[in-house]
């Protein structure tokens, strides 16, 4: 059980990195994002890499995608997790999936991969769609705060107030990062359009 809930815990990390990684791209750069090796398998060690495959339409994004991860680990988001203790290293491979140079990968990837970001394939199979909602600095302070209570719920003295997050089964990435049932996904958009709240939305799959 302790191994599941952290092995849940570093997919959530991964999705954050996606998530950033996402936000800083123009739509159509990258086709999917995979979580494969030793963290998707289940057979994983504390210091165990986190494998991404980053499925990309042009190669000429390699080092721009390797920049975007030297910038991540220098996030407020980052840090969050480094105070959880997840400081395991994202461990990048970009490149066409369906070209031949990845044959041999994709063959490990398509049997014990993790689609984090992408569109779905009829291959990947016994997967579930999610929606991650990415939403920043919103001002001013006191809307903030009053829409993270709704999200997130608060507490007072030692009675706890639940927040739609927890009745939607929705799973909080990072700072303003959620991950969120796709059955649920149109009530929690309708709440930020209610919010006048300008949210980044993407479409993820998970086992």
């Amino acid at each position: 059980m302790e191994k599941m809930l952290k092995r849940n815990e570093i997919i959530a990390y991964a999705l954050d990195f996606a998530s950033y990684l996402l936000s800083k791209l123009e739509n159509g750069e990258i086709n999917r994002i995979i979580l494969h090796g030793s963290v998707a398998r289940g057979d994983f060690d504390e210091e165990s890499d986190i494998d991404l495959f980053i499925d990309i339409n042009d190669i000429k994004f390699e080092k721009r995608i390797a920049k975007l991860l030297e910038n991540y680990y220098k996030t407020n988001s980052y840090k969050e997790w480094e105070l959880k203790g997840l400081t395991n290293e994202i461990s990048l491979i970009s490149g066409k999936l369906d070209s031949d140079e990845w044959k041999d990968l994709k063959r490990a990837i398509m049997n014990t991969g993790i689609m984090l970001y992408g569109k779905y394939k009829s291959d990947i199979e016994k997967v579930k769609h999610y929606t991650i909602f990415s939403f920043e600095n919103i001002k001013p302070d006191s809307k903030r705060v009053s829409i993270f209570r709704k999200i997130f719920g608060f507490k007072i003295g030692k009675k706890k107030y639940p927040g739609m997050a927890e009745k939607i089964n929705a799973i909080k990435l990072g700072k303003g990062d959620i991950l969120v049932p796709i059955e649920h996904t149109l009530e929690l958009k309708k709440f930020f359009q209610e919010k006048k709240v300008s949210v980044k939305l993407y479409d993820v799959w998970m086992d």
